[in-house]
């Protein structure tokens, strides 16, 4: 039972090692997260149910999660040198395909369950009620502009 319990904490640690390695080396992966916490934030401006808040929350971890799979694609089928192999291309173009069929989705998803005047206002009482609202939001932008555009920073350290 115990090696039961010691193979599955293994195996979460491989998983988080991926998460942490997507994060971290991929710029889409950020945007996502970034987009993410947006999107969760706003969330209390509606008067969503629990079905949507569900379908919400599941829409926001889809496109992490096939960013990360076509990340997995990229890496597994990467030639390191300049000639072309058909078959390699092929499956990244295809699995890249996957994600923005996915990003699609999200967002006409997003337009449905958003596009609700009550909300809509209500976001924009919250934003033009104060001083610390904007600058929030303000913070969380330049934030987000930082954490995305990291990797630039870091290949310039190479």
């Amino acid at each position: 039972m115990i090696s039961l319990f010691k193979r599955f904490f293994r195996s979460m640690g491989y998983a988080l090692q991926g998460i942490k390695l997507g994060i971290k080396e991929e710029r889409n992966m950020r945007i996502d997260i970034v987009a993410m916490l947006f999107v969760w934030f706003h969330m209390q401006f509606y008067d969503f149910t629990r079905g949507e808040t569900a379908i919400i929350v599941l829409v926001t971890f889809l496109i992490p999660a096939f960013e990360l799979m076509n990340t997995a694609v990229e890496r597994a089928v990467h030639k390191p040198d300049a000639e072309h192999w058909m078959p390699a291309g092929d499956a990244k173009d295809t699995a890249a395909g996957a994600v923005l069929i996915m990003t699609i989705g999200v967002v006409v998803i997003a337009f449905i369950i958003f596009f609700d005047p009550q909300g809509i206002s209500n976001i924009i009482a919250h934003y033009t009620s104060g001083v610390l609202a904007p600058a929030g939001l303000l913070a969380y932008i330049i934030a987000s502009y930082f954490f995305i555009t990291i990797d630039n920073y870091n290949k310039k350290e190479k």
